[in-house]
């Protein structure tokens, strides 16, 4: 094994992961998916060498023609992919919730190459969300996922279903069988199902007692994809639930198993980290080693939880490449930021090279399609900046803090005035005016936890702060949901834009 890592491998708004393993002539590369919600591009794939240091080669969903997200409400759209690979083409499976009708459900895409280009949906009759698919090792495919029990024994009772899939047109068969409603009875939300085949015995791993503090993974076999399969007594195999909330990591679940050339198996799952009671960051994607004990997999065995320095399989390279760690994006590039409900072209970004970007002016963010280009907060020390450089008249441009449109922090500028507007459930939504001596200049907030100090520093001028700002609320532990806080430049009007820069996180909130 190679020197310890860190978790989460991957940090910030990285819910649901899934990984599948490719060997080529190039060696061999893990290729990675996450949940998006209401974020577009969606689905972001990674890929890595060694299941630790990832690197962004793309999204499945990249171009505005393949799904529709305008009409989903907060934290709903993009629901818990699954990447394969058949031998030939990548295979990816999700769930859009709350699209508009005929384009929304389960679908399946595909690609010669995880970077795209991914093709156009494939919408698939079938009730349920957490698709997922088994290629087979005789080349079938298998559909399953997960749904409400019609007939529960209890509230929120789900079922695994399972589908043969033709590898041609990619549709489901009408044969279902149902295989699966739970490892503990009482358990609810019994999701994310994945089936493997290992030593000619399948395996199905499912999370279970829904996607927050009960959240716990389990598994169980059989001979078949269409089972019957018989539950681990061992189950559930892990979760931190019996930690208490006093644990810095909680939500552990909705994981799946991958395979490294040297046979050895590791899972990567979703966590969520705790600092004075908020998941600002959201749901993150951390490993977790796997070693098989009669048959069964055995997760962080000897510690039977999450460890802040996983151990990570050796990479391996194809013929005369090294092995070196993926060399990642820069702070400010824009191909990694996101928009709500659309895509970024959808709301007039557009990059001017050099970090630089203009942002046609729109809604605010308590709007369903605001104006606005985010990216994912990743650490709760940081200072999050972008430079505003030019508004047009009667255009408040500025920076923002965002987790849904009822939970925000924004600072904007215009007409020489700095606004900071902080909207939360519950209380009087705050709005705090400074005037300042220019409209350009570097807006910034740095956060330290759960506190945030919002910083204007005009061009040539006197900067202007607020401290001891609340940000506490910008998490699933307050406002419920799926998503995590982002950053992001956000331009308000109702013509004109704003022209920004250097649009990044910056390490140490001091920074």
């Amino acid at each position: 094994m190679w020197a310890n890592a860190v978790n989460p491998v991957l940090s910030g708004f990285y819910p649901d992961p899934s990984v599948c393993r490719v060997d080529g002539d190039d060696g061999t590369w893990y290729y990675l998916v996450n949940s998006t919600f209401e974020y577009l591009p969606g689905l972001p794939v990674h890929r890595s060498r060694n299941l630790v240091d990832w690197e962004p080669v793309g999204h499945i969903l990249d171009r505005p023609d393949q799904v529709d997200l305008t009409r989903v409400g907060d934290s709903g759209g993009m629901f818990a992919p699954t990447i394969r690979h058949d031998g030939t083409r990548f295979l990816a499976v999700c769930t859009l919730i709350g699209g508009a009708p005929g384009r929304s459900g389960n679908f399946i895409v595909t690609a010669d190459d995880a970077a795209g280009p991914w093709s156009d949906p494939v919408w698939w009759d079938v009730d349920g969300i957490d698709p997922s698919i088994l290629v087979d090792d005789d080349g079938r495919l298998w559909a399953h996922g997960t749904r409400l029990a019609p007939e529960p024994e209890w509230d929120q009772q789900t079922q695994v279903w399972v589908r043969e899939v033709d590898r041609i047109s990619l549709e489901p068969g009408d044969a279902e069988h149902i295989v699966w409603t739970g490892a503990v009875r009482g358990a609810v939300w019994a999701e994310g199902p994945h089936l493997y085949r290992r030593d000619g015995v399948v395996y199905l791993l499912a999370a279970e007692g829904g996607t927050g503090f009960n959240h716990a993974i389990s598994v169980a076999r059989a001979d078949s994809p269409i089972g019957p399969f018989v539950g681990n007594p061992a189950n559930p195999v892990l979760t931190h639930r019996q930690l208490g909330r006093r644990s810095p990591v909680i939500n552990v679940g909705h994981a799946d198993l991958v395979d490294a050339p040297d046979g050895t198996s590791w899972a990567v799952c979703l966590a969520s980290r705790l600092w004075n009671g908020s998941d600002l960051l959201g749901r993150e994607t951390f490993l977790v080693d796997v070693e098989w004990e009669n048959g069964w997999p055995v997760f962080a065995p000897g510690e039977g939880r999450l460890s802040p320095t996983p151990r990570h399989p050796a990479p391996v390279a194809g013929p005369g490449e090294g092995v070196e760690a993926p060399t990642g994006y820069r702070a400010d590039d824009l191909s990694t930021s996101i928009a709500v409900r659309r895509h970024p072209s959808e709301i007039g970004v557009e990059d001017l090279g050099g970090g630089a970007f203009s942002l046609h002016a729109g809604d605010g963010l308590t709007a369903p399609l605001p104006a606005y280009i985010a990216k994912r907060i990743t650490r709760v020390d940081a200072r999050v900046q972008v430079l505003l450089s030019a508004a047009e008249p009667g255009v408040r441009a500025g920076l923002a803090l965002r987790y849904s449109s009822a939970a925000f922090v924004m600072m904007t500028v215009g007409d020489r005035i700095a606004r900071v507007e902080i909207v939360a459930p519950d209380i009087m939504n705050e709005s705090h005016d400074f005037d300042v001596s220019s409209n350009n200049g570097m807006l910034a907030f740095e956060i330290d936890e759960t506190r945030a100090t919002a910083i204007w520093n005009p061009t040539g001028g006197v900067a202007a702060t607020l401290s001891h700002i609340d940000i506490s609320h910008l998490c699933a532990e307050v406002m419920d949901g799926f998503v995590g806080a982002t950053y992001g430049a956000v331009a308000i009007g109702s013509t004109g834009g704003a022209i920004f820069a250097d649009l990044a996180e910056v390490a140490g909130s001091s920074a």
